[in-house]
C-alpha cells in the first residue's frame, strides 16, 4: 500500500472516529448507528467497514483511545507539577479524575462493552484488549509517580494501575453516593496507600 493511500484511510478511519464520538457525546450510545456515523463523516457504509469490523469494534477503539488521552495529559500533569510535594500533586491528579468520572458518557460506554463482552465470547477478545490498554497506559502513570517522587507501590506498576483504572470507573458508574467521600478524596485515599504513603503530616515507615 502506498504512503499516500495510507494517510488516505487514516484519514477516513479518524474522520469515523471523531463522527461516532461526537455522536456519543450528543445522542448516548444507544442512539449511534453506523448509517449516522457515515453520513456525518461522509464517507459510505463500505468505508466504514473497510475500517471496522463492526460498531463494537469502533467502541473500543473510541474508549481505547479516550482513556490513553486522558493518561497522557495526567502524566503530563505528573511531569509540570512543581517542586517535590507528592501531595499537591496527588490532588491535581485526583481532582482530575473525578472530573473525568463525571463524564457519563464514557461511563455508560465502558458498563455497555463490558457487558457485551461477558454475552458475546467473539467480542470479548477484542475488549480484553482495549482493557489491558488501558491498564498498561495508568501503570505507566504509576512509574511516573514513583520515579518522580522517589515512592515504592505496595504493588506492581500493573496491578496498581488495574486497581487505578477499576476504582475510577467503578466511581463512574456509581455516581454520587450519600454519606461517602468526595470522589477526589477516595482516588486520593486509594493513591496514597498503593503507592506505599502514610498518613499525611507523619513520616512514612
Amino acid at each position: 500500500m502506498s504512503s499516500k493511500r495510507k494517510d488516505t484511510q487514516r484519514q477516513t478511519r479518524d474522520r469515523l472516529v471523531a463522527a461516532a464520538h461526537a455522536s456519543i457525546v450528543e445522542e448516548g450510545v444507544a442512539a449511534m448507528s453506523i448509517r449516522n456515523i457515515c453520513t456525518a463523516a461522509g464517507h459510505t457504509q463500505g468505508a466504514f467497514y473497510s475500517n471496522f469490523a463492526s460498531k463494537d469494534d469502533l467502541l473500543v477503539e473510541i474508549l481505547q483511545s479516550h482513556i490513553q488521552d486522558e493518561v497522557t495529559l495526567l502524566r503530563d500533569l505528573v511531569a509540570h507539577c512543581a517542586g517535590d510535594d507528592i501531595e499537591t500533586t496527588l490532588q491535581v491528579l485526583a481532582a482530575r479524575l473525578a472530573k473525568l468520572a463525571e463524564e457519563a458518557q464514557w461511563s455508560l460506554l465502558s458498563i455497555e462493552l463490558q457487558l457485551h463482552a461477558r454475552r458475546e465470547p467473539a467480542f470479548a477478545a477484542r475488549h480484553y484488549e482495549g482493557k489491558a490498554a488501558c491498564h498498561q497506559v495508568f501503570a505507566g502513570l504509576v512509574s511516573d509517580l514513583a520515579e518522580r517522587f522517589g515512592l515504592r507501590p505496595i504493588l506492581p506498576p500493573l496491578q496498581t494501575g488495574i486497581g487505578l483504572y477499576a476504582l475510577w470507573m467503578g466511581l463512574a458508574v456509581q455516581g454520587e453516593v450519600e454519606g461517602a467521600v468526595p470522589r477526589d478524596r477516595m482516588l486520593v485515599g486509594f493513591f496514597r496507600a498503593l503507592m506505599g504513603l502514610g498518613v499525611p503530616g507523619t513520616e512514612r515507615a
